[in-house]
């Protein structure tokens, strides 16, 4: 293996988020540690808000640690969702419209502070760019032209841009953008097979899956205990607790029919539905107001606004169950939230809705879990709780051995093999 001098043996993350706490960030620091244990010095350039970029040079643990504690640390945003309400939507749909986040102030300083590092340089680097914000990946392909085999170029694509539904802006513009930038890149991968076929069915181009699997989950300390009391009022702890904890962003779930369901099994079995109550936790504004166009009755839905995510797992651990919502799409549009790893995690009894048969999320619950639950219309998850209030929560899904998911890194490592060997 070569030595860490060797100015070649090194890798530029061209990121964001890292400052923060959520799913994302952790694929990021994932990615960072796995290359540092092939002995590759990381650089990472991190996008914060419209106009900061930090960056670092490290070439162990300890220093990348240190960078995302004071990342972290000095973080000012917001900790919740920022998906949620009228104003946030509005403001999404003018960014993808002009394409604002292409050109950004950070985004054009990423830029040309790789663009000089590159200059500089007279061996290779693999350059990595995690998707979103798309704008990362343009950059990458940017400097992929102008340098060309100077740098082995990657795209991590975590989330679809011009092939995700739920965005706005110019479909055509925006497809010829991801189009030119994924065909650009010499290695392309994604969370999820769905997504995969996605993008090889649009674009042509081979990608590698790696799913989020989010392994940061083991390491932290079991949850404290709590009281329902201490969470909200309204949780009766006589009745049992199907919880939800994230957030519902606008047309990602099929809210109707889960709200519809909980009305259904008041109306046909009373004596069922004083027995339970669904507990969303997070910004979920689409439910509650689904909740209030139905006229639910009263704590039958409980809605708790966002919570620390220390307080978030102590819900979930008190939780009978936890609900899990697949993105409504077909096939779930390939999306694989890393809320799944973290009901897994916790060795919790997961209650999944919406979720289509032969899903990436439905081949990992039969794969890790033995079992998966395919449940759709109104109908189908009325009897799905009635069945879960009537016999209890063992015939849901569950995984028996947490540790199994480190194996999904893996798939991490090899990767990593062959970018660097490349």
């Amino acid at each position: 293996m070569r030595s860490l001098t060797d100015p070649s043996h090194e890798i530029w993350f061209l990121t964001s988020e890292l400052e923060g706490q959520r799913a994302s960030s952790f694929r990021q620091e994932r990615w960072c540690l796995i290359f540092l244990d092939q002995g590759v010095k990381v650089r990472v350039l991190n996008l914060r808000g419209a106009f900061s970029l930090s960056s670092i040079a490290c070439t162990d643990h300890l220093e990348f640690r240190d960078f995302r504690r004071r990342a972290i640390a000095a973080y000012s945003g917001p900790e919740g969702s920022v998906r949620e309400g009228y104003a946030a939507r509005l403001l999404r749909r003018i960014k993808h419209l002009f394409l604002i986040d292409l050109y950004l102030p950070n985004v054009l300083r990423m830029f040309f502070t790789a663009h000089l590092l590159l200059r500089r340089r007279e061996d290779a680097v693999i350059v990595m760019a995690s998707s979103p914000p798309f704008s990362v990946a343009v950059v990458g392909s940017a400097l992929k032209v102008i340098h060309g085999k100077k740098m082995v170029f990657a795209v991590d694509m975590r989330d679809a841009w011009a092939l995700h539904k739920a965005l706005g802006g110019v479909k055509f513009i925006k497809r010829m953008i991801e189009r030119s930038v994924l065909r650009r890149a010499d290695h392309v991968s994604t969370v999820s097979h769905g997504l995969a076929a996605e993008f090889k069915q649009a674009y042509g181009v081979p990608v590698n899956v790696l799913y989020n699997v989010a392994t940061h989950y083991l390491d932290m300390p079991p949850p404290d205990p709590i009281e329902w009391s201490s969470v909200s009022p309204k949780i009766e702890p006589q009745r049992m607790q199907l919880v939800y904890t994230g957030s519902t962003p606008e047309g990602h779930y099929d809210l109707k029919s889960v709200v519809r369901s909980i009305v259904q099994v008041r109306q046909e079995r009373p004596d069922i539905a004083d027995k339970f109550q669904l507990v969303f936790v997070g910004p979920c504004d689409e439910a509650r107001r689904e909740a209030l166009r139905q006229s639910v009755n009263e704590n039958d839905i409980v809605f708790v606004g966002h919570l620390p995510h220390k307080l978030s797992r102590s819900v979930q651990a008190k939780a009978d169950a936890l609900i899990f919502l697949a993105h409504f799409g077909e096939n779930n549009a390939g999306v694989v939230s890393t809320k799944l790893f973290e009901y897994l995690c916790l060795g919790k009894r997961v209650l999944p809705l919406s979720l289509h048969e032969g899903s990436d999320v439905d081949r990992l619950l039969r794969r890790y879990c033995g079992k998966s639950l395919n449940v759709h219309s109104a109908d189908e998850m009325a009897r799905a709780i009635t069945r879960t209030i009537e016999n209890g929560c063992d015939w849901l899904p569950k995984l028996a051995d947490v540790t199994r998911v480190l194996e999904l890194t893996d798939d991490y490592r090899e990767y990593a093999k062959r970018l660097v060997a490349r």
